[in-house]
């Protein structure tokens, strides 16, 4: 079984309702996460239109926390977007800052999603029935000074792949794969899994009857913030 997650930059289709579209905008961004290095007061986020019809996006921030095995999103002001609301012409680009107001050095990695809806356009201007708004969900990090890097230790428990970022950094999760003492191996996912944030945990459903065809010693595969590594498992809970 494949679990696909788009960590990085997730693209969600939120509503789609039958007929032909004619001119239309394309939203799209040109980065899939944001980094503020220790000290950086602000950084950059490029909105894009592709399409032949103008556009509007509103662009937000939430502080990001992972709890119980998953992510949790909280609105937040310690990260501010500006502009917030944009109308974006076909063929153009529009430039949104983000910015840090507190100047003060993090003591330890801050996590948020920056999250771009498209906006509804008018039915009647795009003379279609058509309506599709996509939604991006960016991550963001403002980095602390010399932190340490991503330690993970990950389990197989019941049904489920636990991992614990026991470092100071978020680990991002790459292509994963499960491999036996005989080499047989599953593959969780070809592409991005998801992340797990410095000091936190997160856990991923795994398919229960291809853990079954595995032997019992098993490694986890996995490109770790890019670079492929082999983590030895933890026992089973």
């Amino acid at each position: 079984m494949r679990h696909r997650r788009l960590m990085a930059a997730v693209v969600i289709a939120l509503a789609v309702a039958a007929g032909t579209a004619h001119g239309r905008g394309q939203l799209q961004t040109r980065q899939t996460s944001i980094d503020l290095p220790a000290g950086a007061r602000a950084g950059r986020l490029v909105l894009a239109n592709t399409g032949d019809a103008p556009l509007a996006a509103q662009v937000r921030v939430y502080a990001w926390t992972q709890a119980g095995g998953d992510d949790r999103l909280a609105p937040s002001d310690s990260l501010v977007v500006t502009p917030a609301i944009v109308e974006i012409a076909p063929g153009a680009e529009q430039l949104i800052r983000v910015v840090r107001p507190d100047a003060s050095a993090p003591t330890h990695e801050l996590a948020y999603r920056v999250v771009v809806d498209e906006l509804p356009g008018d039915p009647a201007v795009d003379g279609t029935a058509v309506t599709v708004r996509m939604r991006y969900l960016i991550p963001a990090f403002v980095r602390a000074a010399e932190p340490a890097a991503a330690e993970l230790h990950c389990r197989i428990a019941e049904a489920r792949l636990d991992c614990e970022n026991r470092g100071g950094r978020a680990a991002q999760i790459g292509a994963s794969t499960l491999v036996d003492a005989a080499g047989q191996s599953v593959e969780i996912t070809a592409g991005l899994l998801g992340y797990v944030l410095a000091g936190s945990a997160r856990s991923w459903p795994l398919d229960a009857a291809e853990l079954a065809a595995l032997g019992p010693s098993r490694t986890l595969q996995v490109r770790l913030n890019g670079e492929p590594v082999s983590l030895a498992l933890g026992p089973a809970r």
